[in-house]
């Protein structure tokens, strides 16, 4: 590759770097990003294992590491996962250059890296997905290479980022099935000339070996990864379609991740970024890209000799990927399982645009794709400067943490969802945070019975699980207590979104 090839490259990603940290401080951190910082529940020797039992500790372990030299925070914690982004684009960019050709690759890449849900789910890695891309990539990168070099070293090596990428989450599987679905559809030959005893006892060993921790937990606990997360689905197959369809044009993280109600105090513009970003929203104010009519357009590749196997493979791997989703009870329901679909449907429509024989059509197609998904990203970072994030990812909990530190209290419990994890990061689990055991009530009656016991709720607007805290409140009825606020924890925008209080006894 060129000076200047790797210069342009190198710009690319560096577009994607600065899309990405827009969304690194401003929201809060979410519960399911927090979970690196929780127990493991299955170590080995001390060493965590599985987080849940479909999702293994690879990702904690970096973090274990990272945490013991830098404070948990918003920066240390979404930064990794916007790198492993970067790296996630540049395998793809390799990938197609290797397989469809270089114009291909540019392409591919600047769809990738202005993509509005890539862009924002790797900053806020709440899949999480960040490593999926880089293990998925990197494995068929490497399997390109077994292919065309017969390099057991590559064999071995991608069948174990298959291994890695099952430890890292199960549902990789689904990943697994679509791309191996394509290739035999697409390259039977090429298959069937690879399948020796050899080769298969070679990628069966190393994905074992790659999964091992995954492998080890359902041994122990007789496969309850698939006891615990089977069953067919009975979820409308409707709703799946529109989170599909949403996710590809980038519209639905809107009133998710950044919220659509009207703040108390909404953000204004202060910085020529900020003042730039609103003047964008204000002229154009785009919610959706054009990524699903790109991908049905660039069906018309099938006809061409050219792009043929690439669009099909590409259009094969997002099926294959997402039949499971549809088919598996609580799957395809949400946008950190669509995107895993993802970047096959921009190798399709790279591949298309590469084979048109019009080179400024190409140019043209790709820049007006990048620059609608550019705006759709600018639009939800307004909209997070404006109004806030939605209450999975509020800012309360910054200030909420150093007021819990404050307290000094022996025991602080929880009295809702989405709460402890992000405390416990935050205070690098050094907090006395807990949740109640709801199914005692001589439990509940004890803790409210404790006069230095703090508890944290949502306030009533954006409580999870209301009747929890009805529970607590009727246990301290019972026992003649009642409760005694704090303080009311407010958001960036002026939301009351947090309760600390206290219970007391009544007074006679």
């Amino acid at each position: 590759m060129s000076l200047r090839s790797r210069g342009a490259l190198t710009a690319i990603l560096l577009l994607y770097v600065a899309s990405a940290l827009l969304f690194v401080h401003r929201p809060g951190i979410e519960a399911d990003e927090a979970l690196v910082a929780s127990p493991a529940i299955y170590s080995f020797h001390g060493i965590p294992l599985m987080l849940m039992s479909y999702m293994g500790a690879l990702k904690a372990w970096f973090y274990i590491a990272l945490f013991a030299i830098v404070k948990p925070g918003a920066g240390s914690l979404r930064t990794p996962t916007i790198l492993a982004g970067a790296a996630a684009i540049l395998l793809f960019f390799l990938l197609l250059d290797r397989t469809v050709g270089r114009r291909a690759a540019w392409i591919g890449a600047l769809l990738l890296a202005t993509d509005s849900m890539f862009v924002i789910l790797e900053a806020i890695d709440y899949g999480p997905n960040a490593l999926h891309f880089v293990l998925k990539l990197g494995a068929m990168l490497l399997l390109v290479r077994f292919h065309r070099e017969g390099s057991i070293w590559a064999l071995a090596t991608g069948f174990f980022l298959i291994g890695l990428g099952l430890w890292d989450k199960a549902i990789f599987a689904w990943a697994l099935f679509g791309v191996s679905l394509a290739t035999l559809l697409v390259f039977p030959r090429d298959v069937w000339r690879h399948l020796t005893i050899r080769n298969l006892a070679i990628a069966a060993a190393s994905m074992i070996v790659g999964a091992l921790p995954l492998v080890a937990y359902n041994i122990s606990r007789p496969f309850v990864t698939f006891k615990a997360n089977q069953g067919m689905t009975n979820d409308p197959f409707e709703h799946k379609r529109v989170l599909l369809e949403r996710t590809l044009d980038g519209s639905v993280l809107f009133g998710f991740f950044t919220s659509l109600q009207p703040s108390p105090h909404p953000g204004e513009a202060n910085t020529r970024l900020e003042k730039a970003s609103q003047a964008v929203s204000e002229a154009a104010h785009l919610t959706r890209n054009y990524t699903i009519w790109a991908v049905c357009i660039s069906c018309l590749g099938l006809f061409a000799r050219a792009s043929r196997k690439p669009v099909l493979f590409g259009l094969l791997a997002c099926a294959g990927t997402w039949l499971p989703m549809v088919l598996t009870a609580g799957a395809g329901g949400a946008a950190h399982h669509v995107i895993l679909l993802g970047p096959f449907h921009f190798l399709t429509i790279a591949a298309t645009l590469a084979a048109v024989p019009w080179r400024w059509v190409a140019i043209a197609a790709t820049l007006i794709l990048c620059v609608v998904s550019l705006t759709v990203t600018n639009e939800y970072y307004w909209e997070m400067l404006h109004n806030g994030p939605d209450i999975r990812w509020t800012d309360a909990v910054y200030p909420l943490e150093r007021r819990l530190e404050t307290l000094r209290s022996p025991n602080i419990y929880i009295v809702d969802w989405g709460i402890i994890e992000t405390v416990n990061l935050l205070s690098d689990n050094s907090m006395p945070v807990s949740a109640p055991n709801w199914s005692d009530a001589e439990s509940l009656r004890k803790i409210v019975s404790d006069p230095r016991a703090a508890f944290v709720a949502h306030t009533v607007r954006y409580a999870y699980f209301p009747q929890q805290r009805a529970l607590l409140e009727d246990a301290a009825a019972s026992a003649g207590y009642e409760e005694v606020p704090i303080e009311i924890i407010y958001d960036r925008n002026g939301r009351a979104t947090f309760d600390v209080f206290r219970f007391r006894k009544i007074p006679l």
